[in-house]
């Protein structure tokens, strides 16, 4: 049997010493006794002279022998060989994305990844290196090129699953360099396979998987859409909330409405396997009682027991924020020849008013007397030559711009096929519409379709432009029936909406781990950032004149809460905090007034600008929520590594440059450390065997007398 220490079988000079202590005989002190009559088995000592006696056989002394024999082995460390299951060089890339977290599996799919991870390095060779990635949004080393297992199994132990979408592609990108700079290198990839898009990048080594949860663990229902709106009244607020049942079987669920840590409503709501609810809760908060804060919650229903559904296994998606946007007057310029129909619809927006100005005298009449920009101006049939750096809606182009290229005039265009998770058409109803006449657009860039076309052909898109919300609108609302419909002034309300930074539709949700841009207040010198778990990161600003902060620790669902940090204020950073970037940048505006980009990831600043700066991260990702397992991706995860033969196929095997891969080795210091602890228990047991005795007959005469009473 091999030994990884020999050395340590100079420990077996300690038995001799022990057979010694039983030849060495005791040196008595001489006493006049009556009589020796009782000491007979004490003769053969006094009949020897010498100081050696003869050895007797002696259990006790056997037991002994095999203990430092047992224990010397165990110091040299034998092993056995077989031929190992992985290269030379590991790459284990662990994924942590929010299906991870997942229950299927006790306690949750991330430990048994842990697990799963630890026993496949059984077949690591011996002296092989592993690298550990965890593998969330983006890719991160833990671990890299170590051939310590200790350190390795601690990195693992480590990993924790986040509330963050999970992406393979930067893991599998970075896997594939590290493998390629060793001769024998695997990437090791393990996780849940309940992925939305296979990663496309190619790995210069062999890919294997190990996928971890329950093939049937699709019980999952979630929150995937969460906006806060503002009613026709302008008193109320509306919430509306989409619920996704990602399961295979019907579901009955119950949604929690919370308004600042308060229960406002709750609703009991039933969805098909596959589908979704929409529930609109109305007149939340009043100008007496605003709300500044809704939370959804998505909690079992209920019911008598035989008709409850079971709890859903994943955590992460049953919770979702909104802050509600305070009010405040939007001031809308239009300019144009003058459309009743647009006119009207946009004078019942709420906490609006709208201001007019022909053609020709903008933009010499369209200055403000307090020096503050628009929030939105609209041009009907007209654009300038240079575009104001403020919100616009262009309707009917007459040429070409920075907002899009305009071809020639289309005649009766059809609508083409809407999409249902568009939120400016949400309540919009475009299937009587007729179009008389409409300009032919390219959508840009930047822009999104809203309304399809004939052909391509975007009759409205929307977008940001170079940090500014943008939309073209093909058609003058005159040429058309819309504005005969009920469909326009809630079409134009969305629009602008959206436009001017007052809609909450998920497009526009903060994902976890996107970085989000914050006005700084004029005379602040940074943020003072408080997270859901009410960690604070101070975030400051580098160099003077910034108006926004970048902030980029968003990795936690829930409200974060921003105010600002005074040249007086104690404990102000000097500089930001590991993890939160200041990132300065120039304000087209004054501090007081600024508005940031409506690109995802920016937040309105409050009307107060001493007011707390809050925005919510939810999840509000449909393809992590489906946390079934895909036995497909396994295979495509697979087919993105080279072809290589299995390692340790034979002995023949070879890794780089025609090197022999080495064998695994399995230590045998389990078993030997059971046996050891047997034979201490043999031995103080036969040491300890009067008092072992006395006590069992002291058990068994107890046991008699309890049966005599009994009788």
């Amino acid at each position: 049997m091999p030994l990884t220490t020999p050395l340590a079988l100079l420990g077996l000079l300690f038995v001799p010493a022990v057979v010694a202590m039983y030849l060495l005989k005791l040196r008595r002190e001489e006493t006049i006794v009556p009589s020796t009559l009782l000491w007979q088995r004490l003769v053969a000592d006094l009949e020897a002279n010498a100081p050696w006696q003869r050895l007797r056989r002696s259990l006790l002394l056997l037991l002994q022998l095999l203990l430092v024999v047992i224990l010397v082995l165990l110091a040299a460390r034998p092993f056995i060989e077989r031929p190992a299951g992985l290269a030379r060089d590991i790459v284990l890339v662990i994924d942590t994305s929010a299906s991870m977290g997942a229950t299927d599996v006790s306690p949750n799919r991330q430990a048994a990844a842990r697990d799963a991870a630890l026993a496949a390095l059984r077949d690591l060779p011996t002296g092989g290196k592993v690298s550990v990635i965890e593998a969330g949004r983006t890719a991160r080393i833990i671990t890299s090129e170590t051939a310590d297992l200790g350190r390795v199994r601690q990195a693992v132990d480590g990993i924790r699953p986040t509330t963050e979408p999970g992406d393979l592609t930067d893991a599998l990108e970075l896997a594939s360099q590290l493998a390629a700079q060793a001769g024998d290198g695997e990437v090791l990839v393990v996780t849940d396979a309940a992925l939305a898009s296979i990663p496309a990048t190619a790995v210069d080594a062999r890919v294997r998987v190990i996928r971890v949860g329950d093939e049937r663990g699709s019980r999952n229902q979630a929150i995937v859409a969460l906006a806060v709106r503002t009613a026709p009244s302008s008193l109320a607020k509306s919430v509306f909330i989409s619920v996704a049942n990602l399961d295979i079987e019907p579901a009955q669920r119950r949604i929690e409405l919370w308004g600042d840590g308060n229960l406002l409503e709750a609703r009991d709501v039933s969805i098909d396997a596959q589908q979704r609810a929409d529930v609109i809760i109305d007149n939340v908060g009043d100008p007496a009682h605003p709300v500044g804060v809704v939370e959804v919650r998505l909690v079992a229903r209920q019911a008598p027991a035989d008709a409850a559904t079971p709890p859903d296994q994943l955590a992460a998606d049953d919770r979702a924020w909104a802050i509600v946007p305070p009010d405040r007057p939007r001031e809308i310029l239009l300019v144009g020849a003058g459309d009743p129909y647009l006119e009207t619809a946009l004078s019942y927006l709420p906490n609006s008013r709208l201001f007019g100005v022909t053609p020709e005298r903008y933009p010499q009449d369209a200055q403000r007397t307090d020096g503050t920009d628009w929030d939105l101006i609209i041009f009907e049939g007209t654009l300038p030559a240079t575009l104001p750096n403020v919100p616009v809606l262009a309707i009917a182009p007459p040429t070409s711009s920075p907002l899009g290229s305009v071809g020639e005039k289309l005649t009766n265009p059809g609508i083409g096929t809407l999409s249902p998770d568009e939120p400016i058409l949400r309540y919009v109803d475009l299937s009587t519409t007729h179009i008389a006449e409409a300009v032919k657009l390219a959508l840009p860039a930047w822009a999104r379709t809203v309304i399809p076309g004939p052909k391509g052909a975007p009759l409205l898109y929307t977008g940001v432009r170079a940090g500014l919300p943008s939309a073209v609108l093909a058609f003058q609302p005159r040429r058309s029936d819309l504005p005969l419909q009920v469909a326009f002034p809630i079409l134009i309300a969305n629009l602008t909406g959206e436009l001017m930074g007052g809609s909450a539709a998920p497009t526009e949700a903060v994902k976890p781990g996107d970085p989000v841009s914050l006005p700084l207040p004029a005379g602040a010198t940074g943020l003072h950032v408080e997270r859901p778990n009410g960690s604070v990161i101070d975030l400051a600003l580098g160099t003077s004149g910034g108006a926004t902060v970048t902030f980029t620790q968003t990795e936690l669902l829930g409200v974060y809460s921003a105010t600002a940090i005074r040249p007086a204020s104690k404990g102000a950073s000097p500089g930001a905090s590991a993890g939160a970037a200041a990132t300065p940048s120039p304000s087209p505006r004054s501090s007081a007034t600024a508005r940031p980009s409506a690109s995802a990831g920016a937040v309105a600043a409050p009307v107060d600008p001493n007011a707390p700066i809050r925005f919510a991260v939810d999840l509000f990702d449909v393809g992590e929520s489906a946390i079934a397992p895909k036995a497909a991706s396994v295979t495509a995860l697979e087919k993105l590594g080279r072809a290589a033969p299995l390692p340790g196929a034979s002995d023949a095997t070879t890794a780089g440059a025609g090197e022999p891969r080495p064998v695994a080795r399995d230590e045998l210091w389990i078993p030997i450390v059971l046996l050891v602890l047997v034979g201490l228990c043999l031995e103080w047991s036969l040491y300890h065997r009067d008092v072992i005795s006395r006590g069992r007959r002291a058990i068994a005469a107890r046991l008699r007398q309890a049966s005599r009473r009994q009788a």
